[in-house]
């Protein structure tokens, strides 16, 4: 029974459904051609050390730094939402101060990125390597993710806290399992 045609859908209301799909599809992308990138590299490669003792070391080290940056984002993000004891208003400094420490973290990520796909690969042989492999690949299309939700206007509400937690997650994933992996084999040296 065809009771007539159907209204088109307002083109208002399929905005946000398009977007947050090109939003995911976008993470999707960057988190795969990094993973089929370190793939296709294959083989470990000699890296400068930049006076550390390894490359795995220097690597550590800086993976550390970027853990305290996203600590950091961690507590200026609750602060912003509200969601640390008190629920206040963030300052207007935590606004900013989360601005500083995401580029700060994303700029000092991106040796460690480099040093593990150009320096490693994407490591399967161990199933550490490869979860270690793709919590850094898939902490990438997060972040990407994240980035593209902050532009997106009509997306639901908690698509940015959720890319961003997931963004976090991811790091920290990565981080125990390569940094601090390596730490707990060889100690705090340099």
């Amino acid at each position: 029974m065809n009771t007539g045609p159907t209204p088109p859908r307002s083109r208002q209301s399929r905005t946000p459904a398009v977007v947050l799909v090109a939003v995911l599809f976008a993470g999707a992308a960057v988190s795969l051609t990094l993973g089929l990138l370190g793939a296709a590299l294959g083989e470990p490669r000699s890296l400068p050390t930049w006076g550390f003792s390894s490359v795995q070391t220097f690597k550590a080290w800086l993976a550390g730094a970027v853990l305290v940056l996203v600590l950091a984002q961690l507590v200026t993000a609750l602060s912003i939402y509200q969601k640390l004891p008190g629920r206040r208003p963030a300052p207007r400094w935590a606004h900013l101060l989360h601005r500083i420490t995401g580029t700060a973290a994303f700029l000092a990520g991106l040796p460690v990125a480099f040093y593990c796909l150009y320096g490693f690969g994407f490591d399967a042989t161990t199933p550490r390597t490869l979860m270690h492999s793709l919590a850094g690949c898939l902490f990438y299309g997060a972040f990407t993710t994240k980035m593209l939700a902050l532009r997106g206007k009509r997306l639901p509400r908690l698509v940015l806290p959720l890319a961003g937690g997931a963004t976090f997650t991811l790091f920290v994933l990565a981080w125990t399992l390569g940094a601090a992996w390596w730490f707990r084999q060889t100690g705090l040296t340099t």
